[in-house]
């Protein structure tokens, strides 16, 4: 009997460090796992952050390049200024000199007075019709006034306007096509060596059927430039000053 109950205890005790065992190997295996897990993680995030530390290295690199650069170009753009100070410098001494030295001539005078008042057209223009529709919806907004602002100052204002719109344009001055006394107005070249004239008081083509057509190329003076206009009178055409 004794002997029986020693063996019961015995197999119990076993039973028991069996099951022991066996949860101390089920612990031990879930730690590995955790373990081996977590290291996994670890090493992804130092691959991670290894990578920002080559990507952040790579853009200190290029921002040191360009840092280097930009002193480069700052280096050039100094001596450039410091080149361009010299020639203003050499610039305004000869200007200087010149202007304390130098008398104008009248043609000099007219050149700088006037340098501003032509533009130089991307082309010439021609054609008729084309001139009509360039005179469409031009008005006065100044009435005529005899010896202010009459056919003189209009021809010339019209022909800066012309002009600068690309139609070659003469002013022209002589007895009146219509009979009225002296009188201005414009031919404008509408083809190669083909004009027609326009009357700058109505700012109108004056057409073939008109019974005086042939009357505007009979006249005294041509002027094709406002300089010449003014080389004539230098009252009569300064639409500007009225």
């Amino acid at each position: 009997m004794e002997n029986a109950e020693v063996e019961k205890k015995g197999v119990g005790k076993t039973k028991v460090g069996l099951i022991a065992c066996a949860l101390l190997v089920v612990i031990l295996t879930g730690l590995s796992v955790w373990f081996y897990t977590r290291i996994d993680i670890l090493q992804n995030q130092i691959d991670t952050l290894e990578t920002d530390k080559n990507n952040l290295q790579n853009q200190v690199s290029n921002l040191q390049t360009d840092k280097s650069q930009l002193e480069i170009n700052i280096s050039n753009l100094q001596s450039e200024n410091s080149q361009l100070e010299s020639e203003i410098d050499l610039l305004n001494s000869e200007y200087d000199y010149y202007v304390s030295t130098h008398q104008y001539t009248n043609w000099e005078y007219d050149e700088a007075q006037f340098s501003f008042y032509y533009v130089v057209p991307t082309e010439q223009k021609f054609g008729v019709y084309d001139l009509e529709d360039e005179l469409w919806g031009f008005e006065w907004i100044e009435p005529y006034q005899e010896d202010v602002f009459d056919c003189s100052e209009m021809s010339a204002y019209l022909e800066w306007e012309l002009e600068n719109k690309g139609w070659h344009t003469f002013i022209i001055i002589g007895d009146s096509p219509f009979g009225s006394g002296y009188h201005a107005w414009l031919l404008v070249e509408t083809s190669t060596d083909g004009y027609m004239p326009v009357e700058s008081t109505t700012i109108e083509i004056v057409w073939w059927d008109d019974p005086n057509f042939d009357n505007y190329f009979d006249y005294d003076y041509a002027f094709e430039t406002i300089q010449d206009a003014l080389d004539y009178s230098e009252t009569e055409f300064d639409w500007w000053k009225d």
